[in-house]
């Protein structure tokens, strides 16, 4: 039945994209430009069109990050255009006959080839914006922000209106960690937050920040999508760069970047490595109503937290010809979180007026060891530019995690008066499988009208195994228990389908489509046999409207559903972890949650100048969200659960402006309402609040070889189905000085100027109150070089024409 369903929409679809026709619009000329043998993109090349009868000079343009151009409003006639770029040979089209009612012509791909002696002579050096908006998206170029170097792409994404980041490099999108990350638009082996905390800053190009993706992307990632673009040379034959950084309290990082490109092929190394300590100190204060009694609780801690990685990775480009591409990639490393946490607690319970103490100590340490692969081949039809793709990836993962917990008794000086203490040691060799095939077709029937569709596979598997046990000082051994050791299988297979039409009618962009998944997900306790099993279709539309009034202004309306499934670690059955005041449980019963997103953005751009808005709305229902109730010890119960409901409605506002030729200023801003509401245990509450985020760029080139900036951050309160979390802000600041060249920088950065950057979290139940005052180490001093080689060298930024944009 839901495959006949599936037809039935997908015929549908077929039947409303042949009905649609495009009406009359304006000429326009549209090309893409590219280096000769790497068929790279060649950004901010000089287009111009000019009039074949007298060459006088009609129109120009310059071309965008992706190498593309357009020049609109032309009048029938016959013209020639010319095509030039610093360090290139002009390339010049002698004939465009402009006729006839098709009224759009696109050039296709134009090469320009490197003028060698030019490159060797000339060097142009200007700047290029740190953060460009779009109505689809926002474009972060990591190499204009000094405080992300030597730092990871959790650095780079501050500079995003949409971005919200804590001490500990957690990231939200729009306020909610349920986005997807992809790396030059493909999957990743680690979790959105692991991948964002372990690619080096260095090795990206830049950072596009998705709110509303087509129907063509995956649909899991409710906030959006993340595409993290790593750097790839432009220049023919042996480039790079290596980077090292050292920093304050014992903080190392390393990479390096090789790439060798041919004329039909390209090959791309590197490897990154990282050991990065950071300590806070975090205090729980927890007050407990019981019938005839209050129970007050205290624990301080002490942590230490290291986060490292060594990575390896491999890429190659192979374009046999015009119309064929092939593409691999291979990543793989391990990574390493080890946390040392010491935790001084001491409880109170009032009339009785007993008191305890206890000293407790945490070891923690897991290490992932991962590898991915990525195969994908695409094939150019026809000269309309239709194609189909095909991408495969694979990726295994092999995790180790430890936990060791000693909790002692102590006297009121916190000294240790336990002969015997309490030794919790819990295992979990675990490891996972995930298995992606996608099928991807584009049809261009003119200029104005295009439909792609795709099929799409994926198979996700986790087990693992838990140990739990406890040292018995009778037998001197450890015993492990019964209740808490098991093993555990997770299987989740998504079958996909989609269909997305484009098209051009009345001076609309127009994109909309429809894409269906069928989630089938299996849980299997092995101890007991208990099974869990939930099967599910849903359907997302998607739809998106671009109007451009001139070449400055644009305006866009988007509306996309999306959804967030629970991962295993939310959906374990049994304890995670365990100490005096909490205990973490999974939730096998647990459904994913689907989000709705509208936005209606407008983007201004001339010269240096850049402003745009978005107004969004976002909808989530079933609501993944943790909730804090009492066990039956007087334990904290940690567990997830879908019966909450939330929407947000927000404006996004953010300006770009060059103030002279060595001061440019970015200021952004997220205002936003948030209103939550969640029935725990039988009690319905809800919550609300107005809260703002803003964000102030200052970007400064003394001279052509130093740079300093400083960025000034502040976040206010914003609440949760239980609490609430507290403002905070921060002041990061960044210099940079270029030798050689531009062949070997080095850059000085000190984070968190003012030691600012701690918050508290507060948790209301109906019987407990509790109060978490996290204070994160600072501020930060950061030392960081880097070297540049190549056979020759090309610098493509702001390069002043007639045509600046």
């Amino acid at each position: 039945m839901k495959r006949i369903e599936i037809k039935c929409l997908f015929f549908g679809i077929f039947l409303i994209t042949n009905m649609l026709t495009a009406a009359d619009i304006k000429w326009q000329v549209t090309g893409t430009v590219l280096e000769e043998g790497t068929a790279e993109t060649i950004p901010y090349a000089t287009i111009a069109l000019y009039n074949k009868t007298d060459s006088s000079l009609v129109t120009g343009t310059m071309s965008n990050d992706d190498g593309e151009f357009i020049l609109e409003k032309i009048a029938q006639g016959d013209y020639f255009l010319k095509v030039s770029f610093m360090g290139y040979t002009d390339y010049t089209l002698d004939s465009i006959v402009l006729n006839g009612d098709r009224q759009l012509m696109d050039i296709g791909k134009i090469y320009l080839k490197p003028n060698i002696e030019s490159l060797n002579e000339v060097s142009v050096v200007a700047k290029n914006k740190a953060i460009k908006s779009s109505v689809d998206k926002q474009v972060l170029t990591v190499s204009s922000n000094l405080l992300a170097t030597g730092g990871t792409a959790v650095d780079a994404l501050k500079l995003s209106p949409s971005i919200q980041t804590d001490s500990e490099g957690n990231v939200k999108l729009r306020g909610s960690s349920k986005f997807i990350v992809l790396i030059n638009g493909r999957p990743t082996t680690l979790s959105p937050d692991e991948v964002l905390k372990q690619t080096p800053a260095n090795n990206i190009s830049k950072i596009e920040v998705i709110t509303n993706p087509s129907v063509k992307y995956n649909a899991e990632g409710g906030a959006g999508i993340i595409n993290i673009i790593l750097k790839k040379s432009v220049s023919r034959g042996l480039n790079g760069m290596v980077n090292a950084s050292i920093g304050s309290r014992s903080k190392y990082s390393g990479d390096a970047n090789f790439n060798v490109n041919k004329e039909k092929v390209s090959y791309s190394f590197g490897f990154d490595w990282r050991d990065y300590t950071k300590t806070a100190d975090n205090n729980y204060y927890r007050t407990l109503q019981m019938v005839d009694t209050i129970s007050y609780a205290t624990v301080f801690q002490d942590r230490e937290i290291t986060n490292g990685n060594l990575g390896f990775r491999f890429g190659l480009d192979y374009n046999p010809n015009e119309k064929n591409n092939i593409s691999y990639s291979f990543h793989t490393g391990n990574t390493t979180i080890e946390a040392d946490i010491k935790a001084n607690t001491s409880g109170k319970t009032v009339p009785a007026n007993t008191e305890i103490y206890s000293r407790n100590s945490f070891y923690y340490k897991a290490k992932p060891t991962f590898f991915t692969n990525n195969l994908g081949y695409t094939r150019t039809l026809n000269e309309n530019g239709s194609t189909i793709a095909f991408n495969t990836y694979y990726s295994y993962i092999d995790y180790k995690t430890y936990n060791d917990q000693v909790l002692a008794t102590a006297d009121a000086d916190y000294d240790i008066i336990d002969p015997e203490p309490y030794l919790q040691n819990i295992t979990n060799n675990n490891n996972s499988h995930d298995v992606r095939v996608d099928a991807d077709y584009t049809n261009v029937f003119t200029e104005n009208k295009s439909l792609e569709t795709g099929l799409s596979y994926h198979l996700y598997n986790r087990f693992l195994n838990v140990s739990y046990s406890t040292f018995d000082y009778d037998t001197n051994t450890w015993i492990d228990n019964p209740d808490y050791t098991d093993k555990y299988n997770f299987d989740e297979t998504v079958y996909a389908a989609y269909a997305n039409y484009n098209s051009n009618f009345w001076g609309l962009q127009t994109s909309f489509g429809l894409r269906l998944e069928y989630m089938d997900r299996l849980l299997r306790r092995q101890g007991n046999d208990d099974t869990y099993k939930y099967d599910q279709l849903n359907v997302f539309p998607g739809l998106s409207v671009l109007k451009s009034f001139s070449e400055n202004h644009s305006l866009k309306f988007a509306m996309t559903n999306r959804i967030n499934r629970p991962d295993e670690y939310m959906m374990n059955p049994f304890p995670e972890f365990e100490d005096d005041y909490f205990l973490s449980v999974g939730n096998p019963y647990l459904i994913p949650e689907t989000v709705r997103n509208l936005e209606l953005g407008y983007t201004f751009s001339k010269g240096n100048t850049m402003f745009s808005s978005n107004l969004y709305y976002r909808q989530t229902n079933d609501k993944l969200e943790q909730k804090l109730t009492i066990n039956e010890d007087d334990k904290i119960l940690v567990m997830f659960h879908n019966d909450a409901k939330d929407n947000t409605l927000g404006l996004e506002i953010m300006g770009n402006i060059e103030i002279t030729d060595w001061w440019t200023l970015n200021a952004n801003a997220n205002l936003f309402n948030y209103y939550i509401t969640a029935n725990v245990d039988g009690i319905k509450n809800s919550r609300s609040a107005f809260s703002w985020s803003t964000q102030l760029v200052n970007s400064f080139d003394f001279t052509e070889t130093t740079s300093f900036q400083i960025i000034g951050s502040y976040a206010s309160k914003t609440v949760r189905s239980q609490g609430e979390l507290s403002d905070y802000y921060f002041v990061d600041a960044a210099l940079k000085q270029q030798f050689f060249n531009d062949r070997i920088s080095i850059s000085l950065q000190l984070k968190d100027v003012f030691q600012s950057l701690n918050y508290e979290l507060t948790t209301e139940t109906q019987n407990m109150d509790l109060l978490g005052d996290f204070n994160n180490e600072s501020p930060i001093f950061l030392f960081n070089i880097s070297y540049k080689f190549s056979n020759y060298k090309k610098k493509t930024k702001d390069v002043e024409t007639e045509f600046n944009m």
